[in-house]
């Protein structure tokens, strides 16, 4: 499953590029094809969002992570458990200019 920092639940939504402070993830399981967005509780948090929100990623199976900008203690925790990080580049705009979803 792939997460994507995004900042409305909608297929048609700008990408967020601060990870911890992104509104909502889009989740898609590249199996199964299902997909759906996830509202991310710790985006107002004073400390450590990022840690939080990766957190519940990985709780949920996620295995690579699209966005443009992680933390240090985001890093450190996605290396530990094995989860890719991709880094999207300031010419992807939306959602769907991201080619490996449906």
């Amino acid at each position: 499953m792939i997460a994507i920092t995004v900042k409305e639940d909608n297929k048609n939504s700008l990408i967020e590029s601060c990870f911890g402070k992104s509104e909502y993830f889009y989740i898609y399981n590249r199996e199964t094809g299902e997909s759906g967005f996830i509202k991310n509780p710790f985006k107002e948090s004073n400390k450590n969002s990022g840690r939080k929100a990766a957190l519940l990623l990985i709780r949920k199976g996620v295995k690579n992570v699209f966005s443009s900008n992680f933390g240090i203690p985001v890093k450190k925790l996605f290396d530990k458990h094995k989860i890719q990080m991709v880094i999207i580049s300031d010419e992807i705009k939306t959602l769907k200019q991201i080619k490996c979803i449906k």
